[in-house]
């Protein structure tokens, strides 16, 4: 309940709602998308699908290592800019999937298909660069429940997007909105010590480190400077 107070774990949760429950949703959706809307058989409509799913073989450690080299110039801001890129970019090629209609070959809608599944696995890397840092105390907690939170966007967007809107392409339009909802709240994430999406952190880290080293007591049994230098007067 405490770290569900914090919106930045919300955010993240639904984020990662739009891009592993994107990933959920569309396990579900292509397959069928290709054979009766592209009137292709079942064996070829699979295999397109299939497509999406390969993509999970680099992509997803892509969207870490990017987070990961964005982090090692830019610092945590890095991090917070390769999520909302990886998202935005999926919604962009979600709403393009979702305007390739029927007259148009179906390898044009392959070559999106590509482009949309390549950024919804790197927004699953990305999400998981910023959760160790969001609350250290209750991470375990944290992991969770945005692992739960791909879930949950399966859910929702099979009985808000695909189910009760009966066209074959609107669906996929609605479902890229949602995307792009969540990832222009990506400005929300902000700790003091680490920066947000535009600024960087309030605390200095070099100064604080300075400041304790500066407080660091005196060994035992050694003499205030003052006190030495009066004991050799006398």
């Amino acid at each position: 309940v405490v770290v569900l107070k914090d919106i930045r774990v919300i955010v993240m949760i639904f984020q990662y709602s739009a891009c592993f429950g994107t990933e959920l949703a569309m396990n579900n959706q292509l397959a069928t998308h290709f054979r009766t809307y592209f009137q292709m058989d079942a064996a070829d409509a699979s295999a397109l699908a299939g497509a999406f799913g390969l993509m999970n073989l680099f992509a997803r450690s892509l969207g870490g290592i990017t987070s990961d080299i964005l982090f090692k110039y830019v610092g945590f801001r890095g991090r917070i800019w390769a999520q909302f890129l990886a998202l935005f970019f999926e919604a962009v090629f979600l709403f393009c999937f979702g305007m390739v209609d029927s007259s148009q070959p179906w390898y044009v809608a392959l070559a999106v298909l590509i482009c949309f599944s390549l950024f919804v696995q790197m927004a699953e890397g990305t999400s998981y660069g910023i959760v160790p840092f969001m609350n250290k105390q209750q991470l375990a907690v944290v992991s969770a429940l945005v692992g739960a939170g791909g879930n949950l966007g399966a859910v929702i967007a099979g009985f808000c997007f695909y189910k009760p809107i009966n066209d074959p392409l609107l669906p996929f339009q609605v479902h890229a909105g949602y995307v792009m909802f969540w990832a222009l709240l990506s400005p929300c994430y902000y700790w003091r010590e680490h920066g947000g999406m535009f600024h960087g952190p309030a605390v200095d880290k070099t100064s604080v480190d300075k400041t304790s080293v500066d407080k660091t007591p005196e060994p035992a049994g050694k003499k205030p400077q003052a006190a030495e230098s009066t004991e050799t007067t006398v």
